[in-house]
């Protein structure tokens, strides 16, 4: 079987049965379950405890999160083998982690760290748990260490994220892989305001959720230019860049605030936007969007952190009218939902509490990360596996 699964993933056939098999459950926008395989990654019966909201996963298989072992924080990967702490606050000069661990096929793990250098230090940094690479320190930079945004990490290892520069003179979008971080948009130099989220991918695309200076919000595109910055944040501002707007306020007045944004190597983003009591999923390449959801047959209170595979298939936690917690998959672009697991649900011999995913949690072999609190007071971490006949198995 383990054979058979691996020409299903080489051939891409397992991706088309997966939409057949779901696609003709389907009769409403949300479907039966699938049979899913749940591999525990790591739990509280290990001694560990504070468990990030948001693992990442990588196409390996690979689970990234932070967890709480005795008084240390760490960042712990997972090869899905064994555990390998990536990084601790036993460590100068990290002082705690930030919930938001990004992860690349190689796997290695980035993640952004509270340091004891400098005033309200911050910095960004990247390990595969043998050499770390320092991405950004906001001391070294003389940035506001709290203006600092949420990394994310490509192929190549290169890391994307926002932040102020010194003085609060601009707010700037940045790469880097370990030396002189680059500028790809500047405010001093664009239409915007500000900047939120950011996403890479692995062409150099980067998808961002940006307020521009007559007010609107949307979720925008870009190829960066190769324009590069000093260490100490003074070199020349990036210039005007080639942006796509993917969603916005002033074209959909219906919507007014939007997620942290996700990218796939297509050049597809994923994210949600609000607007009243309405929450819509959708994904877009600048060409149109996709609902993935449809908030009038299926309405939720409350969306976190969709994430979107290089299928195009999407993954998204949810809250109900009636308190429930869900994890969705959505396959189709049919705005045809999947549901993975919600509380209520039995999972490793108890009953599910609470559920989180993260954006960077869905990968191309259809696995998800999540972070689950059980109601016998256990929680950890853990990886649900969609397959595509019944009992099949990895």
């Amino acid at each position: 079987m383990l054979n058979s699964l691996r020409n299903l993933w080489a051939t891409g056939r397992f991706v088309m049965v997966l939409l057949a098999l779901y696609t003709g459950q389907a009769s409403a926008q949300s479907q039966q379950k699938p049979h899913i395989k749940f591999v525990n990654v790591a739990d509280s019966t290990q001694g560990l405890s504070g468990f990030s909201q948001f693992p990442a996963i990588n196409n390996q298989g690979e689970v990234a999160f932070l967890a709480t072992q005795g008084t240390d924080q760490k960042v712990f990967k997972w090869d899905r083998r064994r555990l390998i702490a990536i990084a601790s606050t036993a460590t100068a000069p990290y002082t705690s982690f930030s919930d938001d661990v990004v992860m690349n096929d190689a796997g290695v793990v980035g993640f952004r760290a509270a340091l004891s250098i400098g005033q309200r230090g911050v910095g960004i940094f990247t390990s595969d748990g043998v050499a770390t690479r320092t991405i950004v320190n906001s001391a070294d930079q003389g940035f506001p260490g709290f203006g600092m945004g949420t990394p994310s990490i490509n192929a190549s290892g290169t890391v994307a994220f926002q932040a102020f520069t010194n003085g609060f003179r601009s707010n700037v979008i940045f790469t880097g892989d370990g030396g002189i971080i680059t500028p790809v948009l500047d405010t001093l130099t664009s239409d915007f305001d500000t900047f939120g989220a950011v996403a890479i991918n692995d062409s150099g695309k980067i998808v961002f959720d940006g307020i521009q200076k007559d007010g609107t919000e949307g979720i925008f595109l870009m190829k960066p230019s190769l324009m590069k910055r000093s260490r100490d944040g003074e070199g020349t501002n990036a210039g005007p860049a080639s942006v796509i707007d993917v969603l916005d306020t002033n074209s959909h007045p219906e919507f007014f605030q939007f997620g942290d944004p996700v990218i796939n190597n297509a050049g597809v983003a994923a994210d949600f936007a609000a607007g009243g009591i309405t929450l819509e999923v959708f994904s877009g390449n600048g060409k149109g969007i996709t609902a993935r959801n449809d908030p009038a047959n299926h309405p939720f209170i409350d969306i976190e952190h969709p994430s979107i595979n290089n299928h195009g298939a999407i993954a998204f936690s949810a809250l109900e009218a009636n308190g429930d917690q869900d994890i969705f998959v959505e396959l189709t672009g049919k705005a045809l939902l999947t549901p993975l697991l919600r509380t209520g649900d039995p999972l490793f011999g108890s009953t599910v509490a609470v559920l989180k995913v993260g954006r960077f949690a869905f990968n191309d072999r259809f696995q998800l990360a999540f972070e689950y609190e059980l109601q016998d007071g256990r929680s950890g971490i853990a990886v649900a596996s969609l397959l595509a006949e019944e009992g099949q198995d990895e």
